[in-house]
């Protein structure tokens, strides 16, 4: 027995090989499992930007809806009328009234024309009444073509009594002269003074008063 004893304690520290073996296996792991976790101070890596959202595609707004029991084709229909309607061209008074007087006549008197492009200047439809001043003139109405000057002459142009857009003194040297030699004693006086402002111009300077006294009888 005491030999034995020796044997088991022959290497001076009473622990038997096989497990002296296995606690320095046990060592080995433990100090690489250390090694391989992450200490509490260590830096976590940089967090990775974030993307920015891409902004809300634009709503569009829902079309309005016909009215109920209204279908498609009627709405379109419906929507074809108020355009029209709205759409009426100026003057369309004055071609009805031509139309209606050429139905009873041959050609709608010059008198008659006048009377109603008085009416419609009355009530501020300056382009029927134009229309007719005109018509009226042609055949030679000596009151209508005064009208006419008198809208292009700058001594009494005003947009509210006028369809043009500015003053024109060769329409009004045109229809002042119309007028004068249908008669009209008013418009010969007309255009004496029409001459006085257009020889001014020239002389300012004036192409288009030049270009108009060149062809003033």
């Amino acid at each position: 027995m005491i030999r034995d004893y020796k044997e088991t304690t022959s290497n001076g520290s009473g622990i038997p090989p096989g497990a002296k073996a296995l606690m320095v296996l046990i060592a080995i792991v433990t100090l690489v499992a250390i090694w391989l976790v992450p200490g509490e101070e260590q830096e976590a890596p940089p967090a990775l930007p974030e993307m920015a959202s891409p902004p809300p595609a634009e709503q569009s707004l829902p079309l309005p809806l016909p009215p109920v029991g209204e279908g498609k084709g009627a709405a379109a229909q419906r929507e074809v009328e108020e355009q029209g309607s709205a759409a009426q061209r100026e003057g369309d008074t004055a071609r009805t009234i031509v139309a209606q007087l050429r139905a009873e006549d041959t050609e709608p008197a010059p008198g008659e024309l006048f009377a109603r492009a008085e009416q419609l200047q009355s009530e501020g439809q300056l382009e029927d009444a134009y229309l007719l001043y005109r018509l009226a003139g042609r055949q030679g109405h000596a009151q209508a073509a005064l009208v006419l000057g008198t809208q292009a002459d700058p001594a009494f142009y005003t947009l509210e009594t006028s369809i043009l857009p500015e003053p024109d003194p060769q329409q009004a040297y045109k229809w002042y002269s119309a007028a004068a030699a249908a008669g009209n004693e008013e418009a010969v006086e007309r255009l004496r003074q029409l001459r006085a402002h257009v020889e001014q111009s020239a002389a300012d300077g004036n192409p288009a008063a030049r270009r108009l006294l060149l062809q003033w009888r």
